[in-house]
């Protein structure tokens, strides 16, 4: 089966999501800006109203939502990520001598574990990929930090201490959320305790190169099926014996 075809085809539904999703809450911060009806402000009285702009709370409501956005499609390629490679593994037939052994395998991250197995599959070949994995680990980092938010003031979230210790440049970031320059990694030693971390920010252009990141892995995987089917057939009902390894510096 071809699984580049269907990863394209839910990609596809991800960025018609992101493209459009914030287009209405943009339009009302617009309208709002503008006093378009309904939010034309009433007369000003100084000695009863607040000297804040009317609709500040409705305009900043409409902002989260926008965030929303952002984060609901980061999760959507997050499980596209892991349904595409919990296929894969199932067409190859890829086996583990216990589930100890497998548990122990994936206890590394499924990201990392999943690019261990494609690089026992590929052999040789796998000196082509060019794929960046670790802005992948960061997609679904960055949806396990959002889905696991315990902030029940706000929707928003932050990436966790464990997140910055295996990404201290994390992808998800906004230069406004940042103690540091854009391209320094941030020091946990020295943060401020209060801290707790920086807010994620997806943001259409990184959660578009994030989508073509993942494609490029279904592409370049799909473009190496003759690889993959001789390993499958040289490996017959042997157990894959992938022995879990640290992460590449």
């Amino acid at each position: 089966m071809d699984l580049s075809y269907f990863m394209r085809e839910r990609t596809a539904l991800i960025r018609l999501f992101l493209g459009k999703g914030r287009l209405p809450f943009e339009e009302m911060q617009r309208d709002i800006e503008d006093e378009v009806p309904p939010w034309e402000p009433p007369p000003f009285n100084p000695d009863r109203d607040d000297p804040e702009p009317p609709f500040v709370a409705e305009f900043m409501q409409a902002e989260h939502v926008k965030e929303l956005v952002g984060l609901f499609s980061v999760s959507l390629l997050a499980d596209t990520l892991k349904a595409y490679f919990e296929e894969l593994e199932d067409d190859l037939g890829i086996k583990f001598e216990s589930d100890k052994a497998r548990k122990a395998h994936f206890k590394q991250g499924w990201v990392e574990a999943y690019r261990q197995i494609l690089e026992h599959v590929m052999g040789d070949a796998y000196a082509t990929c060019t794929v960046r994995f670790d802005l992948i680990e960061q997609v679904v980092l960055a949806r396990n930090d959002f889905a696991h938010n315990t902030d029940f003031v706000i929707f928003q979230a932050k990436h966790n201490k464990q997140t910055l210790a295996k990404h201290p440049n994390p992808f998800f970031v906004g230069p406004d959320h940042r103690f540091q320059a854009e391209d320094e990694p941030f020091d946990l030693e020295n943060t401020p305790p209060w801290w707790g971390g920086p807010k994620i920010v997806v943001s259409d252009e990184k959660l578009l190169a994030a989508i073509d990141e993942v494609e490029k892995l279904a592409d370049w995987v799909q473009s190496n099926e003759a690889v993959m089917w001789e390993w499958q057939r040289r490996a017959a009902a042997k157990p894959a014996n992938i022995d879990p390894r640290p992460r590449p510096s």
